[in-house]
């Protein structure tokens, strides 16, 4: 797992490595957070106790967004709160970028195949910004 802040130390994203999932559970974003992230190395016939997540009001002032490459391979540049690029990060088969803050742009380095989720309702002209 590897964090990638601003220069005021804000997190921007996080990227998780197929290699770097160890923990049973391992719960990588802080609960205050707008978008809750973790990842899982769970044992054969381990049991998630069965639950729901009940209705609730909630304030959420940024959509975060998560990707999941299932083949090939992409490159995730990272911007700060004032679009400046702080990072960019190659993410492959069976890894994760979770994008909290800032801005972000994707290049496709090898065909693939990926999962985005991302908060909703979603409206393409109030909630995207091109740059």
């Amino acid at each position: 797992m590897k964090e990638i802040k601003d220069n005021n130390g804000n997190l921007l994203a996080i990227f998780i490595s197929y290699k770097s999932i160890k923990k049973e559970k391992d719960f990588v974003t802080d609960n205050s957070l707008d978008f809750q992230l973790a990842s899982f190395n769970l044992k054969k016939d381990t049991v998630v106790e069965k639950h729901y997540h009940p209705s609730q009001d909630r304030s959420i002032k940024t959509t975060s967004e998560v990707i999941v490459v299932l083949e090939g391979q992409i490159q995730v540049d990272i911007y700060d709160e004032d679009l400046k690029l702080i990072e960019n990060q190659l993410v492959s088969k069976g890894e994760t970028m979770a994008m909290f803050a800032g801005g972000h742009g994707i290049t496709v380095i090898e065909d693939c195949k990926l999962i985005e989720t991302k908060q909703g309702p979603f409206d393409e002209e109030t909630d995207k910004i091109r740059f």
